[in-house]
């Protein structure tokens, strides 16, 4: 309908030969007084000494007497603004769609197959995965279902820093605490890490060690550490098609060759026996090093070579979840792309800030070295994954998230995943029992949907019907808190239409038929969502 509407006031702009200064709108009405949609198409119509209000008028006058009125109850003018109500067959076909389409009524054709590849978490193999990367983890996921659900061809990549001084430290950590453990006076180094999972690590270690080799150690604490990121990813249902080592950039010569390309350009220069990179030249505020003067690389050289690995590769757009400590890389890394012909549009990066958990009023540190933090396993085990996962996912990922423990365990309606989830496992109940009495029936040519005239039917038909928009929408801008947000409002629209009216009536079939009929549908829309958010579907609470 948005879209029809859309097409109207175009055809009556064309017709009229107006002139618009900027682009109009039609958009679902905030209020119900409002009608259905809304556009400000008259505010954009530009015609000196005419107010909008009277474009307006001309405009609702024009649609009221064209065949187009059939799609509507009445137009409206207010204050510039076109109000469209919709006749209520309308909303015979959004449950007619809802019903046809099942588990995949919202998928959208937006992305018309285009390839997007999503690097998130890519924590480094130092340490168990955070609260931190967490957040960027339940993001990642939930915005990789979302695109591929709005026709994107999506695939997920970790990328492993496993080179330089971090994982020098982390061998020479385990290494003390091996021989600590043993009983000898061997110190960790002063920036290494002094975490308790080191300890565990190192009880691993046979108790004699033939290998005392500086790689021994780091690959052994490599090893073991990322396979405990792997599991805790897996458990709090995240996954990956691929996984790229740093050192395998490094190894098959894609980070020389990277430099090797950047020579040819003329953009590499020497100073005080460093190699940088003039990326000043497209937008950086200073030229970056590639190639210290001891002769390794920064992480910055990989990073170049990784990224022009992945266009090599034919995606369409490439999307990044970084933390915040990250985001003065964004312009080096774009000046780096467009050094090579890439359009900057193709890499969006998105920050994930921090999250602050609160025990009381105590704030918990994330520091992997210190040994100060709480990791993602913690807080699964204390809260679950599925409050875990909606409570990163509730905010804006650039905004800062305090997380309160009690509330995410709270089984009432105050925690707002129990509460969505505990109106997909009402409304399945009442499914069920329609079912089991023999009162549910699929067959819309058999059911009276004009009988659903209340206002809160009508309110909640408006509501669902608005889920495609919600998965086109986050397709644009990325945003996954918008689809957690909007499942909230549907449950608790159907948690209040349930307290006030009786769903199945023994006295009216009709009004129940078309009332479990509604229930479906937001059954559906639940489900839909739950899923695409990673959150699982309770039979029962």
């Amino acid at each position: 309908m948005k879209e029809k509407i859309y097409n109207i006031l175009q055809k009556i702009i064309e017709e009229k030969k107006y002139s618009l200064k900027g682009n109009f709108s039609v958009f679902p009405s905030d209020k119900k007084e409002f009608g259905d949609f809304s556009t400000n198409v008259a505010l954009r119509i530009m015609i000196p000494g005419i107010q909008p209000q009277t474009t307006a008028e001309e405009i609702a006058k024009l649609i009221r007497q064209s065949k187009d009125m059939c799609l509507f109850e009445k137009i409206e003018v207010r204050n510039g603004f076109i109000n469209f109500f919709l006749k209520n067959y309308q909303y015979q076909q959004i449950i007619e769609n809802i019903l046809a389409e099942r588990d995949k009524y919202g998928s959208i054709n937006a992305g018309k197959n285009q390839k997007i590849l999503i690097e998130f978490v890519s924590a480094n193999p130092t340490g168990p995965l955070t609260i931190a990367h967490g957040r960027q983890a339940a993001y990642g996921e939930a915005l990789s279902r979302i695109l591929k659900f709005a026709g994107y061809q999506v695939t997920k990549e970790y990328y492993l820093n496993d080179c330089g001084r971090q994982m020098d430290l982390l061998g020479e950590s385990l290494k003390a605490n091996y021989y600590q453990i043993k009983g000898e006076n061997f110190s960790i180094p002063e920036d290494g890490y002094q975490g308790g999972y080191l300890k565990e690590i190192a009880k691993m270690i046979p108790e004699e060690v033939n290998d005392t080799s500086k790689e021994f150690w780091t690959h052994f604490a490599e090893k073991e550490i990322l396979n405990g990121i792997k599991k805790d990813l897996l458990d709090f249902g995240i996954s990956f098609d691929s996984w790229v080592r740093e050192s395998s950039l490094r190894e098959n010569g894609k980070v020389e060759e990277i430099i090797d390309k950047l020579k040819s350009k003329e953009l590499i220069y020497e100073k005080e026996n460093a190699l940088w990179f003039s990326s000043t030249s497209f937008g950086d505020d200073k030229d970056r090093v590639l190639k210290k003067q001891d002769g390794s690389y920064t992480y910055f050289a990989p990073d170049i070579a990784y990224h022009y690995q992945k266009i090599e590769k034919g995606y369409n757009l490439l999307v990044d979840i970084w933390g915040p400590d990250h985001f003065g890389y964004i312009p080096r890394l774009k000046a780096a792309l467009k050094c090579f012909g890439f359009s900057e549009d193709k890499l969006k990066v998105i920050i994930v800030q921090l999250t602050t958990l609160y025990r009381g009023k105590e704030k918990i540190s994330m520091s992997t070295r210190k040994d100060q933090f709480i990791s993602l396993r913690q807080l699964m085990d204390e809260v679950g994954s599925d409050a875990t996962k909606f409570f990163y996912l509730f905010r804006k990922a650039e905004s800062h998230l305090d997380f309160d423990l009690e509330l995410a365990k709270k089984r009432t309606e105050e925690n707002p995943v129990y509460y969505i989830q505990y109106a997909y496992v009402r409304a399945s109940h009442i499914i069920k029992f329609a079912q089991e009495n023999s009162l549910g029936n699929n067959n819309l040519l058999d059911i009276d949907i004009s009988v659903l005239d209340k206002d809160e039917e009508k309110e909640i038909l408006k509501k669902i019907a608005f889920f495609p928009e919600i998965i086109k929408q986050i397709s644009l801008n990325l945003q996954v808190s918008g689809l957690a947000q909007y499942l909230l409002e549907v449950s608790n629209m159907f948690h209040s239409y349930y307290q006030k009216y009786r769903i199945v009536t023994s006295e009216d079939k009709t009004i129940s038929h078309a009332r479990i009929m509604l229930v479906e549908c937001i059954l559906r829309v639940l489900s839909n969502g739950l899923t695409l958010l990673g959150i699982s579907l309770p039979e029962k609470m």
